[in-house]
C-alpha cells in the first residue's frame, strides 16, 4: 500500500536524517538525546513522525531538558496548526516563540515544509 523511508535515529548534535552508511555503527549511551523519525508514504501522502528523548532512566534538568521541552511544545503546536487556511509561516513563527521560550534556536532549513500528493 505505501512505500517506506528509511527510519532515522539522530544522536546529540545531530539534527536529523541521519542514516549512515553500511558498515558505521554507533551505540547510545545514556544521557545521548536521540532524535527518531519515521515515515511512509500512504496512497501517494507521506505520513510522517518524530520522537526526541534522553537515553536511560536518569532524569534531566539542564539544557538537554530544555530542548526535549521545546520540540515537544513545537511538535504540539503543528498538530494545532496544520489545518485548512493556515500557513506553513504560522507553523514556522510558532517554533519560533516556542524555542525562544526555552532559550533554544530552531535550525535554519530545519522547519516546516509543505507536503502535496506524490511531491516531497
Amino acid at each position: 500500500k505505501g512505500i517506506a523511508f528509511p527510519t532515522c535515529v539522530s544522536v546529540n548534535e545531530i539534527l536529523g536524517h541521519y542514516s549512515p552508511m553500511k558498515g558505521e555503527s554507533s551505540t547510545l549511551k545514556a544521557g545521548d538525546v536521540a532524535k527518531i523519525d519515521l515515515a511512509c508514504h500512504l496512497d501517494g501522502f507521506i505520513a510522517a513522525a518524530g520522537h526526541t528523548i534522553i537515553v536511560g532512566d536518569e532524569a534531566a534538568d539542564d539544557r538537554r531538558a530544555d530542548v526535549v521541552m521545546a520540540a515537544w511544545n513545537a511538535a504540539e503546536a503543528a498538530l494545532r496548526l496544520v489545518q485548512v487556511g493556515n500557513t506553513n509561516t504560522q507553523v514556522t513563527e510558532a517554533f519560533g516563540k516556542i524555542a525562544a521560550d526555552f532559550n533554544c534556536k530552531p535550525v535554519q532549513g530545519v522547519l516546516s515544509h509543505q507536503l502535496k500528493k506524490h511531491v516531497i
